[in-house]
């Protein structure tokens, strides 16, 4: 049998709801609805009757519940003690977590809905990244805010210790392919429309970016943390934007069933703690 069809089962049972299960389990009502019906098959009982505007469940439903809660509770702690937690995390800070233990790191996706898609279905336990998320089901924490800054190589024809505005939107680009909120990067964090930019090559790697601007003209972008633990390697220089940018706004998002998991509570406070500590 389906695990899942138990799980779904047991969030309409304790929530004598249709509409508050699938709020709970981040699906479609006509998805909860379905895989009802799908367990009253293969059970071959009915499982819940309507009463009045909602519903109420039947005998067979009461029994299932009771023999089901317990063993379902025991497989969800099994499966968490006996594994590492699996962690999305922007490559940006990547290099300040990845030490943390009991963790798999695997770079953010490039499109935030694979972010949302892994986590509702619980293929990621943790996802660390700018994204913002106001399902039900996920609980988001607000880690810190960063500045973003530009880079160009120190011995760059034109532009030496500051960069102008105008020297900015001259100068040529490398643009990151990571999408947010349907925006790059630059125009996420801008609260006005900016003028575009010569973008000359796009990459979906940070690290990529900062090695192109290191041995071309082209002008690159990360947060200050980042930026300044690798341009020093890279003979890299470090610019204040010259255009109004917000700073950079990093959050952790994950599972509301997982809030208070001993595990789950451990591995936050790990990753907040390497943050903190190594940035």
């Amino acid at each position: 049998m389906d695990l899942n069809l138990l799980t779904t089962f047991l969030a309409v049972y304790k929530h004598g709801s249709i509409t508050a299960a699938s709020d709970q389990l981040d699906l479609t009502q006509p998805a909860v609805s379905a895989a009802i019906k799908r367990l009253e098959s293969v059970v071959g009982k009915t499982l819940f009757v309507r009463e009045g505007r909602g519903i109420a469940p039947t005998g067979a439903a009461v029994s299932l519940a009771n023999k089901i809660e317990d063993p379902l509770n025991i497989i969800g702690t099994v499966e968490q003690q006996t594994s590492n937690l699996n962690v999305y995390c922007t490559e940006s800070l990547l290099h300040f977590i990845s030490g943390v233990d009991g963790v798999n790191f695997t770079e953010a996706p490039l499109e935030e809905n694979e972010l949302f898609d892994a986590l509702i279905a619980q293929k990621v336990d943790i996802v660390v990244d700018v994204v913002s998320s106001k399902k039900h089901s996920l609980i988001e924490e607000v880690l810190f805010d960063e500045e973003p800054v530009c880079l160009t190589r120190i011995d760059h024809p034109r532009i030496g210790e500051s960069i102008t505005k105008e020297e900015y939107f001259q100068e040529e680009h490398i643009a990151l392919k990571i999408r947010r909120a349907e925006m790059d990067t630059v125009e996420f964090l801008s609260d006005s429309d900016i003028e575009p930019r010569k973008i000359r090559i796009e990459t979906s790697s940070i690290s990529s970016m900062l090695m192109l601007a290191s041995s071309t003209d082209y002008i690159a972008a990360s947060t200050r943390s980042l930026a300044e633990k690798l341009a020093p390697a890279l003979n890299l220089r470090v610019h204040t934007f010259p255009i109004k940018l917000r700073p950079i706004k990093f959050r952790m998002l994950y599972h509301r069933r997982y809030a208070k998991d001993e595990q789950h509570m451990k591995v936050r406070e790990s990753l907040k703690s390497a943050l903190t500590k190594n940035r």
